[in-house]
């Protein structure tokens, strides 16, 4: 994959327009003599990629952060990358990043990438080229004459995150010292007074993305539902804090199809979790006003679960108060159904405990909501980990919620959520959930109240791996003058990356992804879309351990519709619009199985305390162990493409 010096990255001639123009009556309109001149001045400026080969002769690799550092550089001010050249940049109207997982050089007809390659290849298949297939995207050719290899981020055994590569950016310096004083001033603000964790709950919009049940007196706001909470008693940091965006061009416009009503919304995605049975609902009443005696009383819940026919079935809850660490409610439930799996490892339930509960999912949501004297009131703050999982098992919608799969931030970023176990390790330095006998409720419960008093102590940035990092449309809002930037992609735009984009479109198929891009490219300096077919048909997503092979037929057809698409997308462009395609990295199929193999081994070894009873089957040896970095390697090769349209 040889590359003449100083590869142009875009096949788009650079040809004059055509003098004369007929319009629909059939009169041919010549252009004026200042007509002329400035379609010369046009063709004279336009825009376009170069690559400077020289900064790939010692193998020096092109990551995605370059990529995203590159779209930074074009929309607004940033460090100007050494690796590629833009000419006449200024001229460059609107940016469109489109990001392709799925797309493989084999289906270019190209070679796979060596994993020391990193110069520019071209994209038409040589005549030497030992690839059986042949070209599947017509469209890239004719776009792009050279692709550019791109090596995704991880380490020698895991491919981490492209999506966050891309999209997230270090801060700047001073921005990260006024940072760390506003998070100190918080801290210190929580710390001298008696108020509660308010900083952390979840905001209704927060809690529609995580599939929390939500009650039908709550309507979407970026601001937490506090009944009766004078802000002007509060310190002016914590104020602040929680009276949520001001407007500005911070704020996201949503297209995300929720409708105006609050029920329609409130389990969208539940039947997904839990199990499929119609058990009623209760939610908690709606506050008037600030609670009588001033205080607003906190619980750690958490529950666990066991399997019926129907799904998930709730078979006990534990209940911890947050400022006596008194365990108050601590109760097994018999489900309604035969149990099929106890699931002991996990949930710590055995035939013989449930023998002697009597409670039921009804008298449980009594002693909780509904009864005389509840345990919930409408000014408790419900605290758990992955909170909506217990209300939805316990069928309650509560609007005061605190999650600390949410308030502690994954070191991988959204959409990944760090796991108790791990955050009780890592903050706590406690092993939790290491009976053989399993998990354990109160446990995980109290780990809870110990997390959020941490970040009670420490301040809200308290275990954020990414307090270094922002999103990319953040950054765009701090430019001087403001960049406008959109969001189009799967599932909700107002979780993650897209939350401090200008527009946030959700979108559910590849067509749909190409016809917002067009619809707000316009309007938009920056307009970021993710295509997901390819990925989909070829089992990415669903991590594609138990399917050996697929339809040769079904990716064939994905292919010429992602060309379809591509080639639709960049006839529509405006004149003068940069596009960037990025696939981020190969198929990660060889390198999950090994990966399986690799956690199944560890496991044995724990389970058994030696390796002499685990089978040769199931061993993994050192070969295996470079067979998988080798599988890593491979997958974290991936292309970029750049272009300018004429």
């Amino acid at each position: 994959m040889s590359s003449p010096a100083s590869p142009s990255a875009s096949s788009t001639k650079r040809k004059t327009p055509a003098p004369n123009e007929t319009d629909e009556d059939g009169f041919t309109k010549v252009p004026t003599k200042e007509e002329r001149r400035k379609m010369r001045k046009v063709n004279k400026h336009r825009p376009g990629f170069q690559y400077n080969t020289n900064e790939f002769r010692y193998g020096k690799k092109v990551g995605i952060a370059h990529v995203r550092d590159l779209v930074m550089y074009i929309v607004a001010e940033s460090n100007k990358p050494q690796w590629i050249q833009i000419e006449h940049k200024s001229f460059i109207k609107h940016t469109v990043l489109l990001f392709v997982p799925g797309l493989l050089p084999s289906h270019l007809g190209l070679d796979q990438i060596p994993t020391i390659a990193s110069m520019p290849f071209s994209t038409t298949p040589s005549e030497s080229s030992s690839s059986s297939s042949t070209p599947r995207v017509p469209v890239i050719p004719k776009l792009f004459t050279y692709a550019c290899p791109t090596r995704a981020p991880g380490d020698d055994r895991k491919l981490h995150s492209v999506l966050n590569s891309l999209l997230m950016s270090p801060i700047p310096d001073s921005l990260k010292k006024q940072k760390e004083k506003e998070a100190k001033q918080l801290a210190e603000a929580a710390a001298s007074s008696d108020t509660p964790p308010f900083l952390f709950l979840l905001t209704p919009h927060q809690m529609i993305d995580n599939d929390y049940p939500i009650p039908s007196y709550i309507s979407p706001s970026d601001s937490p539902i506090i009944p009766g909470l004078d802000l002007s008693t509060l310190p002016p940091s914590l104020a602040a804090a929680l009276s949520g965006p001001i407007g500005g061009p911070g704020d996201v416009h949503l297209d995300i199809g929720l409708g105006g009503s609050t029920t329609s919304m409130g389990n969208s995605s539940n039947g997904k979790k839990g199990n499929r049975r119609e058990d009623a609902w209760v939610e908690s009443p709606q506050a008037k006003g600030p609670p009588e005696d001033g205080k607003w009383p906190i619980l750690a819940m958490d529950c666990e679960m066991v399997l019926s026919e129907d799904g998930q079935e709730l078979a006990r809850v534990s209940i911890i108060d947050y400022e006596t660490d008194e365990n108050i409610f601590d109760e097994l439930v018999k489900p309604p159904k035969e149990i099929i799996d106890f699931r002991t490892q996990w949930s710590g339930i055995t035939p013989e405990k449930l023998i002697h509960a009597t409670h039921t999912l009804s008298s449980i949501q009594s002693a909780l909501i509904t009864g005389p004297n509840p345990i919930i009131t409408p000014h408790t703050i419900l605290l758990g980990h992955s909170l909506e999982c217990d209300l939805i098992a316990l069928r309650i919608k509560h609007p005061l919620c605190i999650d600390t799969a949410l308030v502690y931030k994954h070191p991988r970023g959204p959409p990944f959520k760090a796991g108790l176990k791990w955050l009780a390790q890592r903050w706590l330095k406690r092993e939790i959930q290491a009976s053989e006998k399993g998990h354990d409720s109160e446990e995980d419960a109290r780990t809870c109240n110990d997390l959020l008093k941490m970040k009670m102590i420490h301040g809200p940035d308290f275990g954020n791996a990414l307090e270094n990092m922002e999103p990319l449309f953040e950054r765009l809002n701090r430019n001087k003058p403001p960049k406008t930037s959109a969001y189009v992609d799967y599932g909700n735009p107002r979780s993650s990356y897209g939350s401090k984009a200008t527009t946030a479109i959700r979108c559910s198929t590849d067509d749909e992804i190409v016809e917002k891009i067009l619809e707000n490219v316009e309007g938009h300096d920056l307009v970021f879309g993710r295509m997901m077919e390819l990925a989909n048909v070829q089992g990415w997503n669903d991590r594609g351990i138990n399917v050996a092979d697929f339809d040769s037929s079904e990716i064939d057809n994905a292919l010429s519709r992602f060309s379809d698409r591509l080639s639709q997308l960049h006839e529509s462009l405006p004149t003068n619009t940069a596009l960037v395609v990025v696939t981020g990295h190969s198929s990660p199929l060889p390198m999950l199985r090994l990966t399986q193999r690799r956690q199944k081994w560890e496991r044995l070894v724990k389970t058994l305390g030696g390796t002499d009873q685990i089978p040769k089957e199931d061993r993994w040896m050192t070969e295996d162990e470079r067979e998988l970095e080798r599988a890593v390697g491979e997958a974290r090769e991936g292309m970029a493409f750049f272009c300018v349209k004429g």
